[in-house]
C-alpha cells in the first residue's frame, strides 16, 4: 500500500495519468497538428479573397471580402489548447464541428452572391472543411477507442476538490469571527430593549391596561357564546317583515349585540333595554307564527329570550361597564403607544439576535459538513484509484483543526 499526503497525492496522480494516457496523447497530438494546419490554410485563404476585395470595387467582391473577414473571425475565435487530455480533445471535436456549421452557415448567405471567378477559389474553403471534418470522425474514434481515460481525469478534478476542503479553517474562522462581533452587537441592543420594556412595564399601568383588554377580549368571547343560540333567528328576523314593529334602538341593538357584543352591552343603560324590546319584537314574531323558522330553533330561541329577560347579562354588563371607565381614565395616557413602541423595539432586537445566532449555527453546520465531505472524497478517491490504477492508496490528511471550531459556535 502506498501512503500519499494531500501535497504528494496530486504528484503521483499526475504521475499515474501520464504514463496510462500517453499512447492516447501521441495519437491526439497527430489530430492537433492537423487542425492547426488546416486552420491556418483556411485563414491564409481568407487573408487573400479579403486583399483582392480591397484592390477591386464591384458588389460581388464586396460580398467576397464579408465573407473571407466573417472565416476570419470565427476561425480566430478557435481554440487549439496547447495542453492535450481527453477533455480537451471532446472539446476540439465540438469546436470543429462548430467551425465548419458556422463558415457554412455565412457561406449559405453570401456565395450564391459572388462571381464565377470568386466562387471558383472558394472551392478551396470546400477542401479544407472536408479534410476538417475527416479529422472529426478520426478524432471520436480516438476518443470511442480510450473513453476509459475519462474516468482516469475526473479522478483530478476530485483530488482538487479534496485540496480545496481541507484549507478551509482561515476561512471559518473569519466567518466566526464577523458573526460573533454582529452577535455580540445585537446582545447589546437586545439586553438594552428589554430592560426598557421590561422597567415601563413596572412603573406604568400598561400591565393594568394589558390585563383589561385581555379581559375584555374574554368578556366578549363568553358574550358570543351566550348570544349564538339567536344568532340565526336574529339574521333571519332583521331580514324579514313580520309585521312586528320595534323602536329603532330595539333595533340597533339587534344588530350591534351580534356584531360587537362587548362595546353594545358597554355603551347600553342599566338592565339593557333596547336589546330586551328588540329580543320582546323576536319573540312575538315567533310566537304568531311570522317569522319561519324550524319548531327546535323558535323554542331554544324563545327559552334563551326568557332567560336574557331575567338578567343573564346583567354581571356581563356591570364588568364592561366598569372596564370601558379604566379605560377613560387612562384615556389620555400615552401609555399604550409608549408600550408598543418599546414592545416593537424588542421584538426587533430578538428578531435580530436571533437571526445573528441562526448565521452562526449555519457556520457550524458547514464545517460539520466540510469535516464529512473531507471524509467521502477521501474513501472515494482511494476507491477510484484502485480500480483505475491497480494500487491501494491510503491518503493521509493532516488535522483540519476544524472540530475545535465548532466550539466557538455554539451558543450560550
Amino acid at each position: 500500500m502506498t501512503v500519499l499526503t494531500i501535497s504528494k497525492l496530486d504528484k503521483w496522480y499526475r504521475k499515474r495519468l501520464q504514463k496510462e494516457s500517453s499512447e492516447f496523447i501521441k495519437k491526439a497530438e497527430k489530430s492537433y497538428k492537423i487542425v492547426e494546419r488546416a486552420l491556418r490554410d483556411v485563414d491564409l485563404m481568407a487573408k487573400e479573397i479579403q486583399s483582392i476585395g480591397e484592390d477591386e470595387e464591384s458588389e460581388s467582391i464586396g460580398t467576397t471580402t464579408r465573407f473571407a473577414m466573417k472565416i476570419r473571425e470565427i476561425v480566430s475565435n478557435f481554440d487549439v489548447r496547447s495542453q492535450i487530455s481527453y477533455e480537451s480533445t471532446e472539446s476540439l471535436k465540438e469546436e470543429i464541428q462548430n467551425l465548419i456549421q458556422e463558415i457554412w452557415g455565412a457561406g449559405a448567405r453570401w456565395i450564391k452572391r459572388m462571381d464565377k471567378k470568386m466562387k471558383n477559389t472558394i472551392k478551396n474553403l470546400d477542401v479544407f472543411m472536408k479534410e476538417l471534418g475527416g479529422e472529426v470522425k478520426t478524432i471520436g474514434k480516438l476518443l470511442h477507442e480510450y473513453s476509459w481515460i475519462k474516468d482516469l481525469e475526473r479522478i483530478g478534478g476530485r483530488i482538487t476538490t479534496l485540496q480545496d476542503l481541507t484549507y478551509g479553517k482561515e476561512t471559518f474562522e473569519e466567518q466566526i469571527r464577523q458573526v460573533r462581533l454582529k452577535i455580540s452587537q445585537a446582545q447589546s441592543e437586545f439586553d438594552e430593549a428589554k430592560h426598557n420594556y421590561d422597567e415601563f412595564r413596572e412603573e406604568s399601568h400598561v400591565s393594568e391596561l394589558l390585563n383589561l383588554d385581555e379581559e375584555s377580549e374574554h368578556i366578549s368571547s363568553l358574550l358570543r357564546m351566550k348570544l349564538n343560540t339567536l344568532r340565526k333567528t336574529v339574521k333571519k328576523y332583521n331580514q324579514s317583515d313580520t309585521g312586528v314593529r320595534i323602536s329603532p334602538g330595539g333595533q340597533k341593538a339587534l344588530k350591534e349585540y351580534f356584531e360587537d357584543p362587548f362595546m353594545a352591552i358597554a355603551t347600553e343603560s342599566d338592565g339593557y333595554p333596547d336589546l330586551l324590546e328588540g329580543l320582546a319584537g323576536l319573540q312575538k314574531a315567533i310566537q304568531q307564527g311570522s317569522l319561519k323558522i324550524k319548531d327546535r330553533l323558535a323554542r331554544r330561541s324563545i327559552e334563551e329570550i326568557e332567560i336574557i329577560a331575567k338578567g343573564s347579562l346583567k354581571e356581563f354588563q356591570e364588568r364592561t361597564k366598569a372596564i370601558e371607565n379604566m379605560r377613560t381614565e387612562y384615556a389620555g395616557s400615552d401609555v399604550y403607544q409608549k408600550n408598543k413602541d418599546l414592545s416593537d423595539a424588542f421584538n426587533e432586537a430578538k428578531k435580530n439576535l436571533d437571526y445573528h445566532n441562526n448565521d452562526i449555527l449555519k457556520i457550524a453546520s458547514d464545517i460539520e459538513r466540510q469535516i464529512e465531505k473531507v471524509e467521502e472524497f477521501r474513501e472515494r478517491i482511494e476507491d477510484e484509484i484502485q480500480k483505475a490504477f491497480e494500487e491501494k492508496v491510503s491518503i493521509q490528511i493532516d488535522d483540519l483543526e476544524l472540530e475545535p471550531l465548532l466550539e466557538k459556535c455554539k451558543l450560550n
